[in-house]
């Protein structure tokens, strides 16, 4: 990461072409356009918002005391592109995520993600920008290792993330299931009742459609973007894979928990809503490595020929 950063409140070209025009009423004088020069210099600097690395930015939060586990289905269904016509149901995933946490900020999150197997894919923070970048990176395993799944497979890892959140005695503990809630080993969902005392709350939301959505996956012995075929019979046929609510369903009662179908991100307001009214916060300041601006600096010299400049016609006058 670069220890010396420029954001410009003006876009650089814009500012350029005013200090030019600031310039062109040039002073009377050798002093006077040396300090009209100066001024804009400066002026153009503190728009170029200079920032330098630190580990000292001090940043004010909210503590909310409860801890929310995402646990993603990251099988091959979930890019089946059947959520509000032809995106992904992992592109809704992302975006359903991103909005919980904006309105449980200061909550801590994890995420486990499962397909052939269930993973931690990243433990308790309430670091968003983190959260995210591993949600962005998720992607089902390459379709000629994939196996059948089932969302049985997540219950053990579940159990003991919830159980360590639990231990931590420092809040409720959420639990958001995001998942078209299809099995594909041809196996029967387990249950997952025996975590419902540990839950406070949260919700099973569930993605796809009952008339289902084709996948697409990148084939990198041909380098083409091509289409997931059903291979179970020949001919081969374009595979689709369908929401199975009664999986769904079946998983929330387990849970103790409300079924939600997202079909858009509002969908889980009123959840998230009730968890907001009964959370307990607090503010708290926090030293992380960032960037400070510098530009404040700047503004100290400007503001000292400001006032030369003005005394001095003053005195003129």
């Amino acid at each position: 990461m670069e220890q010396l950063r420029f954001e410009p409140m003006i876009p650089i070209w814009v500012m350029a072409l005013i200090c030019v025009a600031l310039l062109l009423f040039k002073r009377k004088g050798i002093a006077p356009y040396i300090r009209q020069i100066l001024m804009v210099l400066l002026l153009f600097v503190i728009n170029l918002r200079p920032m330098y690395k630190t580990d000292n930015v001090k940043v004010v939060k909210q503590d909310m005391h409860c801890y929310c586990i995402f646990v993603v289905d990251n099988t091959t269904s979930m890019i089946a592109e059947d959520y509000q016509g032809n995106q992904t149901r992992m592109s809704a995933v992302q975006t359903d995520i991103d909005y919980i946490m904006q309105k449980l900020g200061g909550a801590s999150f994890c995420v486990i993600d499962f397909n052939n197997e269930s993973h931690m894919a990243a433990p308790f923070t309430d670091d968003n920008v983190y959260i995210n970048s591993v949600i962005s990176s998720l992607a089902p395993p390459y379709l000629l290792y994939s196996q059948g799944t089932n969302i049985s497979i997540v219950h053990d890892l579940l159990e003991e993330t919830v159980s360590n959140a639990v231990d931590y005695d420092n809040g409720e503990v959420y639990v958001f299931f995001l998942t078209d809630g299809e099995n594909t080993d041809d196996n029967d969902l387990d249950s997952f009742s025996d975590l419902a005392d540990m839950i406070d709350g949260g919700a099973v939301m569930g993605y796809g459609t009952e008339n289902g959505g084709v996948m697409h996956w990148h084939d990198v012995l041909s380098d083409e973007i091509v289409e997931v075929q059903d291979k179970r019979h020949y001919p081969y046929t374009t595979a689709l894979s369908k929401i199975d609510e009664d999986n769904l369903e079946a998983l929330a009662d387990d849970l103790d928990l409300p079924y939600v179908y997202m079909n858009e991100t509002s969908k889980i307001d009123d959840v998230l809503d009730g968890i907001i009214a009964g959370y307990d916060s607090e503010q708290k300041e926090d030293m992380r490595a960032g960037y400070k601006d510098l530009y404040y600096y700047f503004c100290i010299p400007l503001a000292g020929l400001v006032c030369y400049e003005f005394f001095s016609v003053k005195r003129r006058a």
